[in-house]
């Protein structure tokens, strides 16, 4: 904070000297070209004067030139050092008003506010800590966990190497649902450590949050494949199915947490709950499982594509042997670059005719100002090759076309 109104004090100063100099300056340079000016007119008229008397023209040279030499004297200006000094504080109101504007519109429109306040938790990281994590109570608020993710920030800013920071600064933004500040506190956190299992599952879960659900399923895999019974692998594995609003995965992954968790277990009952709350949902909903092929899209812009505040972004699948009529598609408002977007069947306009039924499909991806796809003027597009149905994919589709 020392810096900030030091630096703040240094810009003060020099817009004062910008509304001091110029005008001081200019008094200055004006009494200078005048008194400029009288010389060479003095000078001029001393040459013709002489021109004169060589010619024959003027009897009394000297005594002319006598009067041309008082006539300059008269029409010197003399810049006095107290009248100068006077000019200037004539101008110290002026500044001190700019000062005084400057300061009360930062005070009231600016975030000095907030600024106290991080300073304020960042001074408080120990206490937030045993508050929150260590000796947690029925007090705990939402915003003590936000203080507590400033705290903490703050300080990975100053020690960029705790391993330890970065993986609880991801375990807690997730637990505030903010996907993207926990995948990348979690990306550093893999940086590193040794051990990347015990970073994988949450950063998996981060993933998912933020539209990468194939690769944070392999992920899942990978770790139960090397580990069956960790229990937060299959909860998060369960929570994916959820998000996809696949019912019969999610059950069924609940289940397999049932298996190895102890009936004493306080999440024991939760999870029952979860279950038979899932299987009422799908008893009402009729619902099958989503099969077919799962397209995990990142989508960029480049810097040409102009920026427009109520576009929409458009990520559909369209048949490669023809056609424009898309089979699934994503529509999203507001987007932000780069992001992710899986694409499956559970995307189809029409559930009887989705990607199961094509060889092969082209993925595009549109930015629509007008905020429909049909609609060309201003929009601009990016598209994929030919990817086939037989697998699941990731891919990425760069817009760089305009329409």
């Amino acid at each position: 904070m020392t810096l900030f109104w030091i630096l703040s004090g240094l810009l003060t100063l020099l817009l004062a000297l910008v509304i001091i100099l110029p005008l001081t300056r200019g008094r200055a340079e004006s009494s200078h070209s005048r008194n400029q000016l009288n010389t060479q007119l003095y000078r001029q008229r001393l040459q013709e004067l002489e021109q004169d008397r060589d010619q024959g023209l003027l009897e009394e040279g000297e005594s002319a030139a006598q009067e041309l030499q008082k006539s300059l004297l008269d029409d010197v200006v003399t810049e006095k050092p107290q009248q100068y000094r006077r000019g200037i504080w004539l101008w110290l109101p002026a500044v001190l008003i700019v000062v005084a504007v400057a300061y009360a519109g930062y005070w009231q429109l600016g975030a000095y506010p907030k600024v106290v306040q991080w300073q304020d938790n960042a001074a408080r990281l120990s206490e937030l800590s045993r508050k929150v994590l260590i000796e947690p109570d029925g007090e705990v608020t939402e915003q003590d966990m936000m203080d507590l993710i400033q705290s903490l920030r703050t300080k990975l800013h100053q020690d960029g190497d705790d391993f330890r920071g970065w993986l609880l600064l991801g375990r807690l933004t997730l637990e505030m649902r903010d996907g993207e500040t926990a995948r990348d506190a979690l990306e550093k956190a893999l940086k590193l450590t040794d051990t990347p299992d015990t970073v994988i599952v949450p950063y998996a879960e981060a993933l998912a949050m933020t539209g990468e659900a194939l690769r944070a399923e392999n992920m899942i895999k990978q770790v139960l494949s090397r580990d069956p019974d960790n229990l937060e692998a299959w909860s998060v594995f369960a929570f994916m199915a959820l998000q996809q609003d696949n019912l019969t995965a999610a059950i069924a992954r609940w289940q397999q947490i049932l298996q190895r968790m102890s009936p004493d277990s306080p999440r024991y009952a939760m999870i029952e709950r979860s279950v038979a709350f899932a299987e009422r949902r799908l008893a009402e909903t009729d619902q099958a499982p989503v099969t077919g092929p799962r397209f995990e899209v990142e989508v960029n812009a480049a810097s040409a594509v102009p920026y427009h505040p109520g576009a929409v972004l458009f990520v559909y699948a369209v048949d490669a042997q023809g056609g424009e009529m898309p089979l699934v598609a994503r529509r999203i408002e507001r987007p932000s670059f780069p992001l992710t977007v899986t694409l499956s069947n559970a995307d189809a306009m029409v559930a009887s005719n989705n990607m199961s039924g094509r060889d092969a499909v082209v993925i595009k991806a549109r930015i629509a100002p007008s905020g429909n796809v049909t609609y060309a003027t201003d929009a601009w597009e990016g598209r994929s090759g030919v990817m086939s149905t037989d697998e699941d994919s990731q891919l990425s589709i760069f817009i760089d076309t305009p329409l």
